[in-house]
C-alpha cells in the first residue's frame, strides 16, 4: 500500500526534550530518550520499504553474506510549513552548534544472510562530523562501539564491512540501544555498529536507525 508522507511530520520529534550527558570509559556522548513523536510509523516504513544497497562491489561482501542498505531523505526546508525546521532548530540550540549543517536524514538498514561468530563485528570508520544517531528497531541487541583507533590495515567497506575483534576487545566501548532512542557523539572516534547476538539481526530480521550528519559550514 502506497501511503505518502512529509518527512517534517512523520520524523517529527518530541516537545520537551531532555539531553542527558553520559560517560563511557574515556568518551562522552548525549542521549535522548523518545526521540520520535512517531516511532511507530518511522518503524513500519521501514518494514515495508525496498532499500537501495549501500556501499558495495562485485567482488565484496554485501549481497552475498549481508543486505547493508542505505536510503536518504533530504531534508529539503524553506517549503513554507510550520514545524519543518523543528528538527534542526532543536539540534543546533541545544548542541550550541550554530555553524554546522545537516541536509539529509539517514536510513541504515542491515540484516546478515550468514550468520557470523560473535567477534566479527562492523568494521570501525571515522565521520569528520557530529554524529546523531537514532536506533529505530525493536530488537535492541547491541548497540554502538566505539574504538581507541581505527584498524591499521587498510581495509575497505566497499568489499567486506565484517571484522574480526578478538585483538580489541578490551578496548571497546558500546553505547547501548533503544528503541527511539538519540544518541550524539563526535564522529572522529572510530565508531562502527555493534551487535551481541548476530542471529537476532539475520533471516530478514532488520537492523534500523536514522543519522544526522553535522558537518562544520565551509567558508
Amino acid at each position: 500500500m502506497t501511503t505518502p508522507y512529509t518527512h517534517h511530520h512523520l520524523f517529527e520529534i518530541n516537545d520537551n526534550l531532555k539531553l542527558v550527558k553520559n560517560k563511557l570509559g574515556p568518551y562522552e556522548y548525549i542521549s535522548i530518550d523518545d526521540f520520535y513523536k512517531r516511532p511507530e510509523d518511522i518503524h513500519q516504513m521501514l518494514e515495508d520499504s525496498w532499500v537501495p544497497n549501500w556501499k558495495i562491489n562485485s567482488q565484496g561482501r554485501n549481497y552475498k553474506d549481508y543486505f547493508d542498505c542505505r536510503s536518504a531523505i533530504q531534508l529539503d526546508l524553506n517549503n513554507g510549513f510550520e514545524k519543518e525546521y523543528k528538527t534542526i532548530n532543536f539540534l543546533k540550540k541545544a548542541l550550541n552548534i550554530q555553524e554546522y549543517s545537516c541536509n539529509e536524514i539517514s536510513l541504515n538498514i542491515f540484516t546478515w544472510i550468514n550468520t557470523p561468530e560473535k567477534n566479527i563485528q562492523f568494521l570501525p570508520h571515522q565521520d569528520n562530523s557530529l554524529n546523531i544517531i537514532i536506533y529505530l528497531d525493536k530488537i535492541n541487541s547491541g548497540g554502538t562501539a566505539l574504538y581507541s583507533q581505527k584498524p591499521k590495515d587498510n581495509l575497505s567497506e566497499e568489499l567486506d564491512i565484517q571484522y574480526n575483534i578478538d585483538d580489541i576487545k578490551k578496548d571497546i566501548q558500546v553505547i547501548p540501544s533503544k528503541f527511539n532512542k538519540c544518541i550524539i557523539f563526535n564522529g572522529n572516534i572510530p565508531h562502527g555498529g555493534f551487535i551481541k547476538d548476530h542471529s537476532k539481526y539475520s533471516n530478514g530480521n532488520w537492523r534500523y536507525n536514522a543519522v544526522y550528519f553535522f558537518d562544520k559550514w565551509q567558508n
